[in-house]
């Protein structure tokens, strides 16, 4: 009961906000029955100086390549644990499991793998995942793209997960590519920054079930010692860049989902972007961009929040944009490239978009406020309809495309309460031992900025306003929503914080 007491008088002076974050990451421990099986199956590997491909991989005596660690395991569902420590050259896998083969650093983030061209490739491999890394280029003269995943001439690369890394510092092209013929890819809880110039961070290129979710993304070129060159393209591109050449026309089912991205340091571009090449056939098809935060707090000009050019059934839901985006259009652009088809059905519901400077859509070279860019004729069956705006208490800007006042119906305009003090922001980077702003984790990290400048507070006009119809089952930080959802990417469930705080009061009392 002492402890009790403690707690709640302690409770008393702690930020609700705060307090609800560590209510909606708590969670019991388990012991699942893969990680059981991969106990038992366990290989190691260490630095060169330490390991050697011909010792027998145990924890005494490691192999020394990733490469020859898959080459060697047998199809057991083994878990290989990567010893900390600078790994120097490219791992190429194309074995194909059974059961998935997990590849994980013993410390998180404390294995680094890099080369002057890709540390990792993978040409038709199945069932691997990668988890606790780092990946980077280690020569500004780097050759092209830090991790690849590609099909091999006869095979699909399929059901890869990249799992809790950090891949940063392409000095030339993507930091990753998932292209040619992939499918059933996971890319979940990492951080990207710094793409080569004139490329994106993620290409996904020509695939099938691609899920991105719980990541952060950023540009901080100053904090790698490297010139902002202002031309980078979109973080994540989805697209289809050789037609039907791998026997794939435009990637399908590609669901982005809970993720944030900050600190646009690129050129006239997008954060998101769905169609690129001005192909003559959809790009992509059966795209889902729900729960994700997207945070102005840089002054470098953009061409908008989200872009698609050549896709068919997109639906952009719950997501959040706040703060200053300069911007030749705050909210979307959505247009034909060149030999794209017409776009067809593209939806946006129960979004929220906030300019707390009441310069929405505007350019730094003057240009006024606008919504949306585009050509109608360039699109058939776009909905938007039962969204949230806020322009700093002016006027809601009207859009080439759309102008939320005479196109959305239920369109609720009033301040969201969101956090828009960005000065002295702490940008998401790892220094080696922990992220500069004190997180130990990827996840702590995510949860921070989340909490900081994507979350509702209980005084928020945008609480409970959203179609449930067209909500999805969660929030960003994966919490289930109410009955009566929020608007934007994050909510509130009252009946989820009870049982996690009895459950809180219960471990402290016995």
């Amino acid at each position: 009961m002492i402890i009790l007491r403690i707690f709640f008088r302690n409770f008393l002076h702690l930020p609700w906000l705060t307090f609800f974050i560590l209510m909606g990451i708590l969670s019991l421990p388990s012991i699942s029955p893969k990680a059981m099986q991969n106990a038992l199956c366990e290989y190691w590997v260490a630095p060169a100086s330490i390991g050697n491909d011909n010792n027998p991989g145990s924890k005494s005596k490691p192999w020394a390549t990733m490469e020859h660690a898959a080459e060697s395991i047998p199809d057991q569902g083994c878990i290989v644990w990567i010893k900390p420590g600078v790994y120097v050259g490219q791992n190429s896998l194309d074995q194909r499991f059974s059961v998935p083969a997990v590849f994980k650093a013993e410390q998180a983030y404390q294995a680094v793998f890099e080369h002057d061209a890709s540390p990792l490739k993978i040409n038709g491999g199945k069932n691997l995942v990668f988890e606790g890394f780092e990946f980077r280029h280690s020569d500004p003269n780097a050759g092209v793209i830090v991790i690849q995943v590609q099909r091999s001439n006869e095979f699909w690369a399929e059901n890869i997960t990249f799992r809790n890394n950090i891949i940063h510092d392409s000095y030339n092209n993507d930091l990753l590519k998932v292209y040619n013929g992939s499918r059933l890819v996971t890319i979940e809880n990492n951080v990207f920054y710094n793409q080569g110039d004139n490329e994106q961070q993620i290409d996904i290129n020509s695939v099938q079930d691609v899920v991105v979710q719980d990541n952060i993304f950023f540009n901080d070129f100053a904090g790698s010692g490297r010139v902002n060159s202002n031309n980078n393209k979109h973080f994540i591109t989805i697209k289809d860049s050789n037609a039907n050449e791998d026997g794939l026309l435009g990637s399908e089912r590609i669901t982005i989902r809970r993720n944030v991205f900050l600190n646009w340091e690129g050129g006239m571009e997008t954060f998101l972007k769905i169609g690129n090449d001005g192909e003559p056939f959809f790009e992509a098809k059966d795209v889902m961009v729900e729960n994700n935060l997207m945070i102005g707090n840089s002054a470098n000009q953009i061409a908008s929040a989200f872009g698609i050019s050549g896709a068919r059934n997109v639906t952009y839901r719950n997501n959040t944009v706040v703060g200053d985006l300069p911007s030749s259009s705050y909210a979307f652009h959505v247009t034909v490239k060149q030999q794209n088809p017409q776009n067809e059905n593209i939806f946006f519901y129960n979004n929220i978009w906030s300019d707390h400077t009441g310069t929405m859509g505007a350019d730094l070279n003057g240009r006024p406020n606008e919504f949306s860019d585009g050509d109608p004729a360039g699109v058939s069956n776009l909905i938007l309809d039962s969204n949230f705006y806020w322009n700093g208490g002016q006027e809601i800007p009207p859009g080439e495309l759309v102008s939320p006042t005479v196109d959305d119906a239920r369109m609720v305009t009033a301040n969201p309460s969101l956090n828009t003090n960005y000065n002295n922001f702490v940008l998401p980077r790892w220094n080696g031992t922990t992220f500069i702003s004190g997180s130990r984790s990827i996840r702590e990290e995510f949860v921070r900025l989340v909490g900081k400048y994507g979350s509702l507070p209980f005084s928020s006009k945008a609480l409970g306003l959203a179609d449930p119809e067209f909500a999805p089952a969660d929030d960003i930080l994966g919490r289930y929503r109410p009955e009566n959802p929020s608007m934007g990417a994050y909510d509130i469930n009252l009946a989820n914080i009870r049982v996690l705080f009895l459950t809180l009061i219960y471990y402290m009392s016995h």
